[in-house]
């Protein structure tokens, strides 16, 4: 699985401030909403006299908006803003197990149990049915162990269209859902349930990862 580059940046103010501004005249927007256009040589005046900034923000209207505000708190605010978006943005995981149309109930659960521990943790997961020989023409059977998978993983997932073959292979997605998996861990809290047991390793022809953005 690759790791992806994390870099932190200190916010760019796309704004033009104070004397960078240069247009004759410019349109205050007052925190209350009010509107007033002034010179721009009296908004920098009453900016000085706020001990504020003149920022602009619409630049390309006519006369350009501007606003009078504290340009290292604006900044502050952005930075925080663009923490807090890194915190929500995750790099998902496509997380894949691999079928065979025949595969008995023992291989299924094991697998399943898997694949459900994938979604619960927030990954994309993949089902690859795959048809050796001439198994290909059966199938409905590989058909109907993805419909069992999507009853199986249902109470934690979303499965993102249908069915899908290419070649010789049955390709079934499914998407973690949060807030089934959030229902899903409450019920288990309240009847009291023991927390899932460790399961036991997958063996790398098995599992396939892939990282998305």
């Amino acid at each position: 699985m690759k790791k992806q580059k994390v870099t932190t940046q200190k916010p760019k103010l796309t704004y033009r401030v104070n004397e960078q501004i240069r247009v004759p005249e410019v349109r205050i927007i007052f925190p209350d909403g009010t509107q007033q256009v002034m010179k721009t040589i009296d908004a920098k005046r009453v900016a000085e006299e706020r001990n504020q900034d003149l920022i602009e923000v619409q630049p390309n209207a006519v006369p350009p908006v501007c606003k009078f505000d504290n340009l290292g708190k604006l900044l502050y605010k952005m930075d925080k803003r663009d923490k807090d978006l890194k915190k929500k943005q995750k790099t998902t995981t496509l997380k894949e197990l691999r079928f065979h149309p025949n595969t008995d109930k023992h291989d299924f659960d094991f697998k399943s149990a898997h694949l459900e521990e994938f979604l619960r943790k927030g990954n994309r997961v993949r089902a690859t049915i795959v048809f050796l020989g001439r198994s290909i023409i059966y199938k409905d059977k590989g058909l109907e162990l993805a419909e069992r998978l999507t009853e199986r993983l249902s109470v934690v997932s979303t499965r993102d269209g249908e069915p899908k073959f290419e070649g010789k292979k049955l390709f079934v997605y499914f998407e973690p859902d949060k807030k089934k998996i959030d229902a899903y861990d409450r019920i288990r809290a309240k009847t009291n349930q023991p927390p899932l047991a460790p399961l036991a390793p997958l063996s790398e022809a098995d599992l396939i990862e892939e990282t998305e953005e």
